[in-house]
């Protein structure tokens, strides 16, 4: 093709004529070969797809270089297990953010549609299919496996992936993993939820680990440049448990509940907007079909506005509607 196009751009351009035996200035005309039908607009098309592929990869490539502002240094602070941070940490997991739902292995790998593996809890193994971004999002074995799983892992290593997304050896992880939730995490609930992954047992994910099939934009948005990363959190104080809707507000928002319940083809909603929590704009589509999040706010036509308080924690711990489904 590099040769077709030079032919192309050079076949009728004034050419020199050197003789090896004496330099002349003397300018030639070539000989006049004609084009072949279409073959200008052909090059010319060419050239302006490569054109802007080049200034994208460009542009992208200088955007990529302050994606150094999303990592942060790690520390040595080893965390205290204590009975109450383990507790908590189980709460935490198992009910808040409900980690096994992903990370716990598949026989083949399908969240969507296979149960979880009593012998494998958290073990990973699994895929996720995201869509418009990779149909083979690899979900990680977070047991203290040390080749396989979060073993060899820092304690500080494990909170700043939980909390600001960033992987041990420094890169980004996809925003299929919740990060943008979990940044709200306080610094006890943080340290809780390692003090807990630290004490399950120990599963060895015998699946290769693989990368996800990502095109050109989306690789750079999300691994170079950091479209999904926020600034390091710390300090992050804890939830005042005295104030029930202050405590429901901490809980709602560190289980992710706006990624699917306030969703649009933008992202989530923010709390600022009218329509927050009140359903998703579009179905999510799954192996089980489509899926559309209900309504969460008080709206008594298609909200929970006919709940009474114990139906809604009906609702959230067995799935059960007001109609009883």
């Amino acid at each position: 093709m590099g040769a077709m196009m030079g032919t192309f751009l050079t076949t009728n351009a004034p050419h020199r004529e050197e003789n090896p035996g004496r330099r002349t200035n003397a300018w030639v005309k070539a000989p006049q070969v004609p084009l072949p039908r279409g073959a200008e607009m052909f090059t010319l098309r060419a050239m302006h797809r490569r054109l802007g592929m080049w200034a994208l990869a460009a542009t992208l490539a200088s955007l990529g270089a302050c994606g150094g502002r999303y990592v942060r240094p790690v520390t040595s602070e080893k965390i205290e297990p204590t009975t109450e941070r383990l507790l908590r940490g189980g709460y935490l997991v198992n009910q808040v953010c409900a980690c096994g739902a992903c990370h716990t292995t598949r026989e083949h790998g399908d969240i969507t549609s296979e149960p979880e593996r009593t012998d494998a809890f958290l073990g990973g193994g699994n895929t996720f299919v995201a869509h418009g971004m990779s149909d083979d999002v690899w979900i990680p074995n977070l047991t203290p496996d040390v080749e396989t799983g979060v073993g060899a892992w820092s304690d500080d290593e494990l909170m700043r992936a939980i909390r600001d997304g960033v992987a041990r050896d420094g890169h980004f992880l996809l925003p299929v993993m919740p990060f943008g939730a979990y940044q709200r995490l306080s610094e006890e609930d943080v340290r809780a939820i390692v003090v807990y992954l630290r004490s399950v047992p120990a599963f060895k994910q015998p699946k290769p680990r693989t990368k996800p099939a990502l095109g050109l934009v989306p690789r750079v948005l999300f691994t170079q440049i950091g479209v999904q990363m926020h600034a390091p959190v710390h300090d992050v104080p804890a939830p005042d448990k005295k104030t029930p809707a202050k405590a429901g507000e901490y809980l709602a928002s560190i289980a992710a509940c706006a990624d699917c319940h306030a969703l649009t083809k933008k992202g989530p909603r923010k709390p600022s907007d009218p329509q927050y929590m009140a359903g998703s704009e579009g179905a999510m589509e799954s192996a089980l079909g489509k899926v559309w999040a209900p309504n969460l706010t008080p709206d008594k036509d298609t909200g929970l506005g006919r709940y009474r308080a114990d139906q809604i924690k009906r609702a959230l711990r067995d799935g059960k509607r007001l109609d009883g489904k």
